[in-house]
């Protein structure tokens, strides 16, 4: 989004630069007119031309992920705060709030310009109403013009004439569209220029027209005879208004600019194909900075229904996509495109999306592919499990060699958990609670590791008797993988767990945090 406004903000710079070195002395106005309308719209399409990359990768089998353990020397659990999530929260709440604001701000202009029509004196002269002010004042909005009671009698015809001008070429909508683009980017102070722009060849178009009835030194004199008394609306077109008399008296005192002077105009093709190539260039200059490099991807599962997950390298696959699976979803929003990937990213891609699943259930999967902040990214993995149900034949897990977490029928008991009411719980409660006091983190701080947060991944399988095999460890120094491994079998023997009445092997891992001083 950041990047959007710094694009937008760029090409109104050069479009208002183009505008004030090049057109704004000429007198053709409907031109700038056309120009300035354009151009402030131009620089909210042209960003869009954006692209962004994508892909994904994935395990291949279901083991079970048990509650990360937090370690420190001192034993003590540390807890993260996410920092640059509350910073973007915030700044939504700051967008909102100030659309709220310029919103009310807008409603109180447009409540002022209500109560006047409905205060005061109106004549209706057929295409316009005539609306009569207890002061000088002269303005109109949209087929309404307000005159002042005081504005002497001769004054009134070309008062009258300038805003009939703005009310027939409806200048209260170019007003309206600046308006609007106020109320929604109040942050962007071109906005705020440009509506100044325009209202100033307002003015300039109006006594262009008028001017033609009138003796342009008679109307002159009678303007700067009134006394100035403005109404300070954005978006209405005041007749009498201090800083635009001089750019007035000027601009009508200019020669009429010579038609061969329009071909400045057609600097706006070349400015527009600078910028479109621009955001083209930015696509490609993205994919040859391309952060996310393969590496050994990490997986992070949830519990099937919630969204709180829990995350682990895998020991055997590397790629381009960490995978969020199991109800595991990514913090981030950006979602990309499987076209914008480079050739290495599609393949990888691909490679994943055939070996995660059997070729007779692909039909059931589904990805996203997210793009992280430091430009990795991630595959969110989506499963119609009832669909799939529907369609495979029932299989013997009992058969299987380790039963998946997510369909055994009766988990592994930690000693002391058989009476309680949640033992699965109890197994992860229990399973923490050995770690952070058998595993000694001084081992830690003598290694010569970086300081900051370091973490051991532990896989082991609790078999059909109970005992805890299969283990396995990676960790930042093989002299943790061997505390990890120590303390993974130091574990008591367990009640194994069952599925259909027979007992199973079950897979864990236990991913493990410490820092180091």
């Amino acid at each position: 989004m950041l990047d959007y406004i710094i694009k937008v903000l760029l090409f109104q710079t050069l479009f208002l630069a183009v505008y004030d070195l090049l057109l704004k002395r000429e007198t053709f106005f409907q031109w700038n007119r056309a120009y300035l309308i354009l151009t402030s719209f131009l620089a909210y399409i042209i960003p869009i031309v954006k692209f962004e990359s994508v892909q994904k990768i994935v395990p291949q089998d279901y083991i079970v992920y048990l509650p990360e353990v937090m370690l420190t020397p001192t034993t003590t659990i540390e807890q993260t705060f996410d920092w640059s999530s509350l910073l973007f929260t915030a700044l939504q709440y700051v967008f909102w709030i100030g659309i709220m604001i310029a919103s009310i701000l807008f409603l109180v202009k447009l409540f002022r310009i209500v109560k006047l029509i409905s205060n005061n004196e109106k004549e209706n002269k057929g295409n316009y109403l005539l609306v009569f002010l207890e002061n000088n004042t002269a303005f109109s909005f949209f087929n309404y013009i307000f005159l002042g009671k005081t504005n002497v009698n001769q004054n009134r015809k070309q008062i009258i004439e300038h805003e009939l001008v703005h009310v027939q070429q409806k200048h209260s909508l170019d007003l309206l569209f600046f308006e609007l683009q106020r109320i929604v980017c109040w942050f962007n102070p071109f906005s705020y220029v440009y509506q100044n722009r325009i209202s100033e060849l307002h003015e300039f178009i109006a006594d262009s027209k008028a001017i033609k009835q009138n003796d342009k030194t008679t109307y002159f004199n009678n303007l700067l005879a009134e006394t100035f008394g403005v109404q300070k609306i954005s978006f209405i077109n005041p007749f009498f208004k201090h800083s635009l008399i001089k750019k007035r008296i000027i601009m009508l005192h200019k020669n009429k600019s010579k038609q061969f002077l329009k071909l400045k105009y057609l600097l706006l093709i070349p400015v527009l194909v600078s910028m479109l190539v621009y955001t083209s260039c930015e696509k490609s200059e993205t994919q040859l900075l391309n952060k996310n490099k393969k590496r050994l991807i990490t997986l992070y599962i949830g519990d099937g229904i919630n969204t709180e997950s829990k995350e682990i390298k895998s020991e055997e696959v590397d790629g381009y996509f960490d995978i969020y699976m199991f109800g595991a979803k990514p913090l981030s929003k950006k979602e990309i495109l499987f076209d914008n990937l480079n050739e290495e990213e599609k393949n990888d891609y691909n490679q994943t999306v055939r070996d995660r699943s059997r070729k007779e259930d692909r039909k059931f999967y589904s990805y996203k592919i997210y793009e992280n902040k430091d430009g990795t990214k991630v595959l969110f993995e989506e499963i119609d499990w009832n669909g799939m149900k529907a369609n495979e034949k029932p299989i013997d897990y009992t058969k299987l060699e380790e039963v998946p977490f997510a369909v055994i029928g009766k988990a592994p008991i930690f000693p002391g958990c058989e009476d309680d009411k949640y033992p699965k719980k109890c197994l992860q409660e229990s399973i923490s609670k050995h770690v952070n006091q058998n595993f000694d983190t001084s081992i830690a701080n003598s290694l010569g590791l970086k300081s900051g947060k370091k973490k051991v991944y532990v896989m082991f399988t609790i078999d059909k008797n109970g005992n805890i095999s299969k283990i396995r460890a990676r960790a930042p120094h093989e002299a943790l993988e061997e505390e990890a491994l120590r303390v993974i079998k130091s574990l008591p023997q367990m009640i194994s767990g069952e599925h259909n009445g027979k007992k199973v092997n079950v897979k864990y891992v236990l991913p493990i945090t410490f820092k180091v001083d």
